[in-house]
């Protein structure tokens, strides 16, 4: 007397799938995925209404363009491989006013870079540290034109700059 496991499995599965309790559960399942669906489509939908950033990202992404950027800071390097301190100085003030312009975008506000770096949680941004010890930096050139600044510190602190657009994906 041989009994065949895989014949009594199959012959299970065969009338399981013919009975009326299977075609109940497919159809209810059926159901419940249509239901999901619709739901999901109204709510991206109602989310959508707004700015279409914010519903595909869950933010509003802002809209910095990477070559604009690029160029400027391609302009800067060029300032700092003259070797002239003056125009290194003109570099760092632009390298300043490029990082304040990218805050303004991104949707930080304030009236100036520094009001904008408070509003900066730390974490937010690659090198938000780096670039705040630039813009002191910064602030202590425009500020006071006594102070006695070389080329390499201006070097390090736009150093400290560019870490955050790398981080940005604006230079690369």
């Amino acid at each position: 007397m041989d009994i065949n496991i895989f014949a009594i499995i199959q012959s299970l599965y065969e009338s399981f799938v013919a009975s009326v309790f299977f075609h109940f559960l497919k159809n209810l399942s059926a159901f419940v995925i249509a239901v999901l669906l619709i739901a999901d489509i109204l709510l991206l939908s109602k989310r959508a209404r707004g700015d279409w950033k914010i519903a595909v990202y869950g933010a509003k992404i802002p809209d910095l363009k990477k070559s604009k950027y690029a160029q400027k800071w391609i302009d800067i390097n060029k300032k700092i491989e003259s070797g002239d301190l003056s125009q290194a100085k003109v570099a760092l003030i632009e390298a300043d006013q490029m990082f304040s312009e990218a805050l303004d975008k991104i949707g930080y506000e304030g009236k100036d870079t520094g009001e904008r770096i408070a509003q900066v949680r730390s974490g937010q941004l690659i090198g938000l540290e780096e670039a705040v010890q630039s813009h002191e930096i910064f602030k202590k050139v425009v500020h006071d034109s006594g102070y006695g600044i070389n080329l390499e510190e201006i070097k390090t602190a736009l150093a400290g700059y560019e870490r955050v657009f790398m981080g940005l994906e604006l230079l690369g």
